[in-house]
């Protein structure tokens, strides 16, 4: 019998907005030490963001790929929050960013 995956809540936010909030079954993310994954019920803990691309993987299998320039990851067992600098979300022109070149 099939099971429904586990899910972890996300957040992702800026000083200026909310940019995704929602389940995921997996994150990826670039913090100082290295790039990390998160699955739910991860171990607590809490690293500075590298500029980089976070990686959210959605319960239906979509995959959302946004630009953080900065800032840190909280991780806990049920949501992982990221507070940005800033946020780049897929088709959003901002030319200091890597995800606003053309593919």
């Amino acid at each position: 019998m099939a099971g429904t995956a586990k899910t972890i809540q996300v957040e992702v936010v800026t000083p200026e907005r909310s940019a995704f909030s929602g389940p995921a079954t997996y994150v990826i993310a670039r913090g100082t030490e290295g790039e990390l994954g998160v699955l739910p019920e991860h171990a607590p803990l809490i690293t500075a963001l590298r500029e980089s691309v976070l990686m959210v993987r959605r319960p239906d299998g979509q995959e959302i790929r946004m630009g953080v320039t900065g800032g840190f990851l909280e991780v806990t067992p049920t949501r992982v929050t990221v507070l940005a600098d800033g946020v780049n979300l897929p088709g959003e022109e901002d030319p200091r960013h890597p995800l606003s070149s053309p593919s």
